[in-house]
């Protein structure tokens, strides 16, 4: 059996789908580079369980892509509304 270079186990798609699972399958490919940081047996199997599931990846791109959106929303409110943002904490 050859090595894949596939760590996170995502499938494939369209150039969408591969574009939104980027950023978890380089958030995934840094925690299984880093897990010999860990100490333990139980926190490197951890750390290179959540490292493989590709579930975890849809969850590390969509929390990416919601940070994105909300800056590029209070990026869009500060220039429309000057200091205005979505959640003012004054």
């Amino acid at each position: 059996m050859m090595a894949r270079d596939d760590i996170a186990g995502a499938k494939k798609g369209g150039i969408i789908k591969n574009t939104f699972m980027f950023p978890g399958k380089v958030w995934q490919w840094i925690m299984y580079m880093t897990v010999g940081n860990a100490k333990g047996y139980g926190k490197v199997r951890q750390r290179t369980r959540l490292a493989r599931s590709p579930f975890m990846t849809f969850v590390y791109s969509m929390v990416f892509w919601l940070v994105v959106a909300w800056l590029g929303l209070e990026f869009y409110f500060l220039e429309i509304y000057g200091n205005g943002y979505l959640i003012d904490f004054s």
